[in-house]
Formats: C-alpha cells, sequence, structure tokens
C-alpha cells in the first residue's frame, strides 16, 4: 500500500473501531530518556511538552497548541511547518509533511492547524522499525506504540478501512 499525497484519509466507524481497539502502552515518559532524534516521534501538546521539560527531543513532533480542555501548554516553536488537517481527517498535506519529516536529517516540528491526534497513523506508516511513537491519552497519561511489521500492518488495514477522496 502506497498513501497519496494527492489525497484525504477520513475516518469511517470501521476505522474508528480499530483505532479504538489497538491502543498503545501506558508509559512514563521518565523512561524514555536517552531516547531521541529517528528512534522517538511525538504527537500531542502534553506528550510534546513533557517530553521537552525532560530534556528528550523527538526526531519529528506534531502539535496543535490546543489540549483536551482546549488550553495551550504547548508554545509555536521557530522552524515549525504549519498544515492545516480537519479533525477526523488525515490529509495528504499532512501525509507529505511527515514523511518529509522522518526522512530529514534535522528534527521536524510539525504545526497543525485543526486537529493532529490521527498523525500517529502516518507517522507509524513510514517510520523505522523499532522506533517509538508517543502520544497522550485524556484523563490517563502517556502512551507508546513500538513500530514493528505488526503496527505497520495494522494502520495499513486502518487506512484502508477510511474514505479516500482526492484533494
Amino acid at each position: 500500500m502506497q498513501l497519496r499525497f494527492d489525497s484525504n484519509y477520513y475516518v469511517t466507524e470501521e476505522s474508528v473501531n480499530l483505532i479504538k481497539s489497538n491502543n498503545g502502552t501506558v508509559i512514563d515518559p521518565k523512561t524514555l530518556k536517552g531516547r531521541n532524534g529517528k528512534e522517538l516521534f511525538a504527537v500531542g501538546d502534553f506528550t510534546c511538552k513533557v517530553l521537552e521539560d525532560l530534556d528528550i527531543f523527538p526526531g519529528v513532533e506534531v502539535y496543535d497548541l490546543k489540549t483536551q480542555r482546549g488550553k495551550s501548554i504547548y508554545n509555536s516553536k521557530e522552524g515549525s511547518v504549519r498544515v492545516k488537517n480537519p479533525p477526523g481527517v488525515v490529509t495528504g498535506n499532512l501525509i507529505k509533511l511527515i514523511y518529509t519529516g522522518i526522512h530529514s536529517e534535522k528534527r521536524f516540528l510539525i504545526e497543525v492547524d485543526g486537529e493532529e491526534d490521527l498523525a500517529v497513523l502516518p507517522i507509524i506508516f513510514y517510520a523505522p522499525i523499532h522506533s517509538l511513537v508517543v502520544y497522550g491519552i485524556p484523563d490517563v497519561g502517556m502512551a507508546q506504540i513500538e513500530v514493528n511489521d505488526l503496527s505497520k500492518k495494522l494502520v495499513e488495514k486502518i487506512f484502508e478501512k477510511m474514505e479516500v477522496k482526492m484533494e
């Protein structure tokens, strides 16, 4: 399967059910000490802020300057690339930026105008095997998904269940 940069992927009931039934493992963020760069990817303001406070700097960060409660706890960063991504959608532009960020030599920051939660999917799709994707779970804490063949196949299945529309 290949993700298209010229298409948007919309969640469906089937894709949402797959996502909800396959959450990652809840972790203590301190266990990530020593992991930086291209072996670690972060989604969400809470996650990015906690990691930054621990001097952990993922290779790609995706955030939208809002938390579940609408508060801003993470500030816009110089050098961030901005992209629009509505709730319930993974846009082709977001996919392209994630692909670019994962293949960049430098740390890559993506500021989303809209919703960033689904960015976990294209990150897993493109990230190297054995890397980690970390993200927040509201009212629970931080979770991680190890990128492996199983998680990549699951993400492929989720994308296949989504509705695809050309931009």
